[in-house]
């Protein structure tokens, strides 16, 4: 079999996707064919050298080759894991690319992962999916510049700070609908900085979702499958600071999580209830971390949001779950392979 490993892309998670491509590589059995693939930031693609193995490295494209002829360099694989997080790598770009090359893959198809990615997309799936969420409203970035509020077309600055305060008061978080990692997302608690950040958060894409703050404890619950899924037990992120950034997730070393997670098995045995049905409301395939919410202040259980492609870095949260439920990564990295030639 030959398989194509794919890390890098266009994202603010290049970075990440690299570790986790270095992660997967060693996972890999020896009898598998692998070629390692990496897009760079600017999006060129190369065929990286043999010899490099850490693609988190400086010298990752040492000795590599620039592919030309994209699709059918891709053709010519049995199967593709795309290593890749974020914009153009976890919301069905690459996925369609790959469809059109009629090459299986690991992980979501191209719908299901680009409404993941999609968190306003996203919530409306999972209310669909009688999913309990955190209240929110939803807008988006005109071309002229103005945010309007989706719901109403609320569009004058003061307008949209009052609905905000009405309608979730404060604080809030604003969040771009598709970034990860935290990227784009910001704790706002002045009324003064809610246009500020809605413009920030705007840079990283044109629709934004201003969601209630709560005091949260933050679970994570990793299913993988097609049909017949594999639930993990629920672990906890323990960060340091307010909320989890990408800071406190790669950079900041008294961040912590914990398996099983500190919470009443009550809410545990609700979380591994909701993930399945949270999986299939996108239509998932494959695998996905489901992220929850647990309300310190009220006991409720909020879905936030799927990952329908998970880090493999050291400090990743999925195959540290897949490893309690007794499936180690190169397992699970072989179930993943079997699960894309299956589809």
């Amino acid at each position: 079999m030959k398989l194509l490993l794919i890390c890098g892309g266009q994202s603010t998670e290049h970075s990440i996707s690299r570790m986790s491509c270095t992660n997967i590589r060693k996972s890999i059995k020896d009898e598998i064919s692998v070629e390692v693939m990496g897009i760079t930031k600017e999006g060129s693609w190369y065929k990286l050298a043999d010899e490099v193995r850490d693609y988190a490295s400086e010298n990752w494209l040492e000795g590599a080759t620039e592919i030309k002829d994209n699709f059918a360099y891709l053709k010519s694989f049995d199967v593709v894991f795309p290593a890749l997080h974020g914009l153009y790598g976890e919301d069905g770009t690459i996925q369609g690319i790959l469809e059109m090359c009629n090459v299986p893959y690991v992980g979501c198809r191209v719908i299901d992962s680009a409404a993941a990615m999609d968190k306003v997309v996203a919530k409306k799936l999972f209310n669909a999916a009688n999913i309990k969420q955190v209240p929110s409203l939803y807008a988006f970035k005109r071309y002229d510049g103005e945010f309007v509020i989706i719901n109403d077309d609320t569009s004058e600055d003061r307008e949209i700070v009052e609905r905000v305060k009405h309608d979730l008061g404060l604080p809030v978080f604003i969040k771009a609908s598709r970034s990860g990692s935290s990227v784009g997302c910001y704790k706002v608690t002045r009324e003064e900085d809610i246009l500020p950040r809605l413009q920030e958060a705007g840079q990283y894409d044109r629709k934004v979702l201003i969601e209630k703050a709560i005091n949260a404890t933050e679970l994570e619950c990793a299913v993988l499958g097609n049909d017949d899924l594999i639930v993990s037990r629920v672990g906890q992120i323990l960060p340091h600071g307010e909320f989890y950034t990408f800071e406190s997730k790669y950079e900041d070393k008294q961040s912590a999580t914990c398996i099983p997670a500190r919470v009443d098995q009550s809410v545990q045995d609700y979380i591994r209830k909701m993930a399945p049905i949270a999986f299939k409301a996108v239509d998932g395939h494959g695998l996905a971390r489901c992220d929850f919410f647990l309300d310190n202040d009220t006991g409720e259980v909020y879905l936030n949001e799927i990952n329908t492609l998970p880090g493999f870095t050291n400090i990743s949260m999925y195959p540290m779950l897949m490893a309690d439920a007794g499936i180690p990564t190169t397992e699970l990295v072989d179930r993943l392979i079997q699960l894309a030639l299956e589809r």
